[in-house]
């Protein structure tokens, strides 16, 4: 599976023009009988628990409701921590993802990936039926994303769906804190600091699996509706060689920075949600990983 359906929250919101501060949660049904396991991890301090929830950035309306277990550790929770705090987002997230995505210098899009790659790929996006020349003045990393993101909204799945916007507006309800695990900018950096050559390569082969795509996105979301962990483990090792420095600087490298934050809700007295992507959640260099590494260990529920 390609690492753009684990793309970054703040990303797939900019792309999709959500509002993040106005999320609000809206009424489902009780929730399905809950299955043996989830992509719900459980973790204690001396005084509290944490729990770290995998999410599906993307759902359709039709997944829901979710599994009791999942409301229970929201229920529980004092407060909500995601990837980014979407509440300090602020009202301008379009404008500046986008030009952090704007190629400068009088650079284009055919120019970054050269007259060879570039016709690749205009022959790919069209046998989707999408053209490229939208695109011309911006990253790959972008154009790989919006093409992706069109793809997911004609199948259904909008992030407006996703597990993260869900339980923030919820919070919003309840009056709970809701923090963040790092900044708006903190995510933009992600993308502003990848080597054009390797959002080139990342452009052509996210357009060479466009067409398996809604094959890929519902076998992730059965996988996380069952907690499925050997499904993602693999699917990332997959990942590795194919796109090993969109893996380092999307996945490895972030894990790492949030574990001082993690280790410091276990350390206080309050219970706490965590929801990031579950990609963050699986495999050797995993956020789990790295708090077992610490002491903390987590068991899933």
């Amino acid at each position: 599976m390609n690492l753009r359906l684990w793309l970054p929250l703040l990303a797939l919101l900019a792309l999709s023009g959500a509002e993040p501060a106005r999320a609000q949660a809206s009424a489902r049904a009780p929730a399905r009988s809950a299955a043996p396991l989830h992509a719900l991890w459980e973790l204690h301090g001396k005084h509290n628990t944490v729990y770290l929830l995998g999410a599906v950035h993307v759902l359709r309306s039709s997944d829901y409701p979710l599994p009791a277990v999942i409301e229970e550790a929201y229920r529980a929770a004092r407060t909500l921590t995601l990837e980014v705090d979407l509440d300090g987002a602020g009202s301008d997230l379009e404008a500046e993802m986008l030009a952090s995505a704007t190629l400068h210098d009088g650079q284009t899009l055919p120019q970054v990936l050269g007259a060879e790659r570039y016709a690749r790929a205009e022959g790919l996006a069209r046998s989707i039926g999408l053209d490229l020349a939208p695109f011309e003045s911006f990253a790959p990393w972008f154009a790989a994303e919006a093409i992706a993101q069109v793809q997911l909204q004609q199948l259904g799945f909008e992030p407006q769906s996703g597990i993260d916007l869900y339980f923030l507006g919820q919070a919003h309800r309840d009056g709970k804190r809701i923090d963040g695990l790092e900044t708006v900018h903190d995510q933009i950096a992600v993308f502003e600091s990848l080597p054009l050559d390797a959002q080139a390569s990342y452009l052509l082969t996210s357009l060479e699996e466009a067409h398996d795509l809604p094959q890929e996105v519902e076998g992730m979301v059965r996988a996380w509706r069952v907690g499925d962990t050997a499904w993602f483990e693999r699917e990332m090792t997959s990942e590795l060689g194919k796109d090993p420095v969109l893996y380092q600087s999307l996945l490895v490298a972030r894990n790492r920075r949030w574990i001082s934050h993690i280790e410091a809700l276990l350390a206080d007295g309050e219970n706490h949600l965590v929801i990031v992507g579950t990609a963050h959640l699986v495999g050797r260099d995993s956020v789990l990983t790295l708090l077992a590494k610490d002491g903390f260990s987590a068991v899933q529920r």
